[in-house]
């Protein structure tokens, strides 16, 4: 932990796990005064559940204070509301991660991949092709007619774009919502197929990878 660090801060465990850093203040508990159901009630909980909550209430439409109040409303008598509010927190948290890591997962990225009538693959940080669908595979079979096996072939083949990986993930980490075209080229022996691409990046929690939409070849 390290007092001052910004959210972005990251601490590395485990080889390529990472937490993020917690600034001293966080751990404090934050009093608060909230109003629902025409009751007042004075609260501590520490930031980070005071903007779950908020983000909670702005998902169902009402304030802070009514959440609390209902919460209250169904709390045995010997809870602690405080105690309450902090699991129900977490455990709305968890259920949005759930739902985003399911619409973020490979298998999804495939299915949007598969849906393109274009040639499109998807990029890892290291260059490798991670997916790709039937339109590549036919695009394979008409430029690179040598192959013989054309889906074992397209997961071992040499394919390289104009500009670095890492380059294209940052300049679309910081312009999200954009795309960038560049050049692509394909090797197999002395085979070579070149064309023009366009790359997002792509829509998965898996680790940072890019989506790529051949548009000339």
């Amino acid at each position: 932990m390290r007092k001052g660090a910004g959210k972005d801060d990251l601490t590395t465990i485990s080889g390529s796990e990472v937490l993020p850093s917690i600034d001293g203040d966080e751990l404090e508990p934050r009093f608060r005064a909230v109003t629902g159901g025409g009751e007042r009630r004075g609260i501590r909980l520490e930031r980070i559940y005071w903007d779950s909550l908020g983000r909670m209430s702005e998902a169902g439409g009402i304030s802070i204070g009514d959440l609390v109040y209902h919460m209250a409303a169904e709390m045995p008598e010997s809870g602690n509301l405080a105690s309450l509010l902090r699991v129900l927190s977490f455990k709305w948290a968890l259920s949005r991660l759930d739902a985003v890591e399911d619409v973020a997962s490979l298998t999804n990225l495939n299915a949007i991949l598969q849906a393109s009538p274009t040639p499109a693959v998807v990029l890892t940080r290291e260059r490798g092709v991670k997916l790709f669908n039937d339109a590549f595979l036919k695009m394979l079979r008409h430029r690179l007619p040598l192959i013989d096996d054309v889906q074992q072939t397209a997961r071992t083949l040499r394919f390289s774009i104009d500009t670095q990986v890492e380059e294209v993930l940052s300049v679309l980490s910081a312009n999200r919502g954009r795309t960038l075209n560049t050049g692509f080229k394909i090797g197999l022996g002395l085979q070579a197929l070149t064309g023009q691409i366009n790359l997002a990046l792509a829509p998965t929690h898996e680790a940072p990878m890019l989506i790529g939409y051949i548009s000339a070849y």
